[in-house]
């Protein structure tokens, strides 16, 4: 279907994209407020503007299942639309809200003061300071910068509003990670043994970060914007949404590829939304998890007969390895139960807009949007077309210590709910 020598180079995308592979030049991909924080595996924003300026009109409803840090929620607003979403990580639905709400001139200036109070509260010996409880912290941080996180994460508690609490959480998980002893390179925290960090002071950190993001808040609460983001009750497999949708629009995460949970473990340790003990519950509830139960996996193998491709793959992966070949399996399992939903919640004659990559499981390549392909067109989904564009950041696709292989392109699918009479636009 692809041409492999024939790439597209373009800043924005066409209307006609079936079939076609992209290089997009992105202007400002860090545009208002895409720039906050550097979730694993984003998708650039080019894709949901695509979808929301093709598929939708100015007011309609916009929902990502799988919103992680508002990517599609952020361009719905931007574009007028309303952007509805559902999200189970604690950091992801902090980033969401503050990055999809505008201050207002007299916010804006209280948290200039707040800022400069920070500073002065960092400096003092007589600040309080919570330190969070995160197993062997003093392996993770140097005695000064824990230090200085606990005061500042102390002064931001205190703060009245939530608006501005929210802004400067959001600057706090964001340094974090560049704060610790924790690898840069890496998504994954861990300390390398090799390579000893240059760790800046917190202080530092949290003031450029701050300067940054301050200014594009301010960018962001200049425009016009008519419409709202909410996140919703539920996950990407259980969801209730109170009136149909427009269009969806999401990036689901790869097979056995990230490792979500220990990403945003320490962020979600400091902000203590989570525990050590409750992040490993909620590892369990991800797409695409490798927690699992071997024997109940192998007994339930009914989603094959649904597709021919996805029970090819199941078939040569089993042979070399029975984890490998139900996780595989239960993530497709899982994504069928997204697509069940979706299709549900959406008007007729509406697109669901899916951006995924292929995956490597013991050297067998899955095309992962041939497989959601087929099991969407088993529960009504007509196929309306797919594209691909060319990855060009590597941390937002890591392979699993060289044996994932590189992931190269994101391949986005294009799904249309049918009218019942079976008949389209």
């Amino acid at each position: 279907m692809f041409k492999e020598n024939i790439e597209y180079e373009v800043e924005n995308l066409p209307t006609e994209v079936n079939g076609k592979t992209f290089i997009i030049n992105q202007s400002n991909p860090n545009k208002y407020t895409h720039s906050y924080f550097k979730y694993p595996c984003k998708f650039i924003p080019e894709i949901p503007k695509w979808a929301i300026l093709n598929f939708s009109k100015p007011g309609d409803i916009v929902f990502d299942p799988f919103a992680g840090s508002g990517t599609t929620l952020v361009e719905s607003i931007l574009n007028d639309r309303i952007g509805l979403g559902t999200e189970i990580d604690q950091v992801a639905k902090l980033l969401i809200k503050t990055k999809t709400t505008r201050l207002t001139t007299s916010e804006l200036a209280e948290t200039e003061q707040h800022f400069n109070n920070i500073i002065k509260c960092v400096n003092s010996d007589k600040s309080s300071l919570i330190i969070p409880k995160i197993n062997n912290i003093d392996h993770w941080y140097n005695e000064t910068n824990k230090i200085q996180l606990g005061k500042i994460l102390h002064y931001i508690g205190n703060i009245e509003k939530s608006n501005i609490k929210n802004f400067f959480l959001t600057c706090f998980v964001s340094i974090v990670k560049k704060t610790s002893n924790a690898d840069d390179v890496s998504p994954k925290p861990y300390v390398s043994t090799k390579i000893k960090k240059k760790v800046n002071l917190a202080i530092d950190e949290f003031s450029s970060t701050y300067k940054r993001y301050f200014k594009e808040i301010c960018n962001f609460s200049k425009l016009d914007i008519n419409q709202y983001v909410d996140i919703i009750d539920g996950d990407a497999l259980s969801f209730s949404i109170n009136k149909l949708i427009d269009l969806a629009v999401t990036s689901p995460p790869y097979i056995n590829a990230f490792d979500y949970v220990r990403t945003m473990r320490l962020e979600n340790l400091w902000l203590e939304t989570s525990t050590e003990e409750t992040l490993k519950e909620t590892k369990k509830r991800y797409v695409g998890t490798e927690s699992i139960k071997l024997q109940y996996e192998l007994d339930n193998l009914s989603i094959l007969a649904c597709s021919d491709l996805l029970k090819d793959y199941f078939n040569q992966i089993i042979q070399k390895d029975k984890k490998r070949a139900c996780i595989v399996k239960k993530f497709f399992e899982d994504m069928l139960t997204n697509l069940q939903r979706v299709y549900s919640s959406l008007k007729e004659n509406s697109k669901y807009v899916i951006v995924i990559g292929n995956s490597t499981i013991r050297k067998v390549e899955i095309e992962s949007w041939k497989v959601l392909k087929e099991l969407a067109e088993n529960i009504g989904f007509s196929y309306e077309g797919v594209f691909r564009y060319k990855i060009k950041n590597p941390y937002i696709r890591i392979p699993r210590k060289n044996r994932g292989g590189q992931v190269i392109y994101d391949y986005v699918l294009i799904l249309n709910k049918e009218k019942k009479n079976g008949t389209k636009k």
